[in-house]
């Protein structure tokens, strides 16, 4: 087995971040770790709509303070609709769950 370049090891480290999961992802209603790491991660960035939360489950809130992120990157227009892309998505850079 070839040793990955960057290291010692046979394989490259884990990233420390959540990969974009899809558009489709949020769009099905998720319940998952990884919506409540972004909820953090929104809070921590100062654009929380939460009233309660963040929790696992995608809600409205979680879209309204996605929103905030996307205006407060700079996005406006349905470039700031609160669904996430992946472009918003590595800025917000989400801790692995």
């Amino acid at each position: 087995m070839r040793a990955w370049a960057g290291g010692g090891g046979s394989t490259p480290p884990r990233a420390a971040y959540e990969p974009f999961p899809g558009a489709d992802f949020f769009r099905s209603s998720p319940v998952s770790p990884v919506i409540t790491a972004m909820g953090r991660r929104l809070v921590a960035e100062g654009c929380s709509a939460y009233a309660d939360g963040p929790g696992p489950r995608w809600t409205d809130a979680d879209r309204a303070s996605y929103r905030r992120w996307q205006q407060k990157l700079g996005f406006s227009g349905a470039d700031a609709d609160g669904w996430p892309g992946a472009k918003s998505w590595d800025a917000l850079k989400v801790p692995r769950s």
